[in-house]
């Protein structure tokens, strides 16, 4: 009895690798079809040519291409030019820690206001778990010169953070609205 399971086991291993590589196959003879077209892959002169050459390539396009490659290895200003920065702190806020979903409003070059502004395409704004680390490590995005963030009131609507300088003394506020969830709809720094 055990030998006759095992038997038919096999049996639909064996008819289910068969019929996988029949879809396979099909599917390669089917591709080669459709990419041959009308002609059958065949040349309008009826010889076969390689893919990718186009007899009809006028030397003035090549001649075109050599002297644009000259001018750029030439012009080491263009080398400049490609290079990419290495992201500011507020591009990694914005863009990687905040996912790009919140806008940015700027006063005298430094971040006043965040808002989450994707809840048309269905996004769910960014829950910040220890928001007195976030303010700590984005602190030189926001402009406001601080070294501690401390929360000095927790309400429905949100929570509020002084920001502390070095000397102690508190230089600004942090207030997070929040959402039932705990989740941030809006930052608002205030010097």
């Amino acid at each position: 009895m055990k030998k006759r399971l095992q038997d038919k086991v096999q049996e639909q291993k064996a008819v289910l690798v068969m019929s996988i590589a029949s879809v396979l196959l099909m599917s390669v003879f089917l591709n080669q079809w459709l990419a041959a077209g009308p002609s059958g892959g065949l040349t309008m002169g009826g010889s076969r040519q390689v893919a990718s050459f186009e007899p009809g390539v006028n030397a003035k396009d090549i001649k075109w291409e050599h002297e644009l490659a000259k001018k750029f290895s030439d012009d080491k200003q263009s080398l400049f030019a490609s290079l990419g920065e290495k992201p500011t702190v507020r591009d990694d806020l914005i863009f990687a820690f905040l996912e790009g979903k919140y806008g940015m409003k700027l006063n005298q070059g430094r971040i006043e206001k965040l808002e989450f502004i994707d809840a048309q395409a269905g996004e769910q704004p960014v829950a910040i778990k220890d928001k007195g680390a976030f303010l700590r490590d984005y602190a030189e995005a926001f402009g406001v010169n601080y070294k501690e963030a401390s929360l000095s009131a927790d309400t429905e609507q949100g929570q509020v953070y002084n920001l502390i300088a070095s000397d102690k003394t508190i230089v600004g506020t942090a207030t997070f609205a929040l959402d039932d969830q705990g989740r941030v709809h809006a930052i608002q720094i205030s010097p």
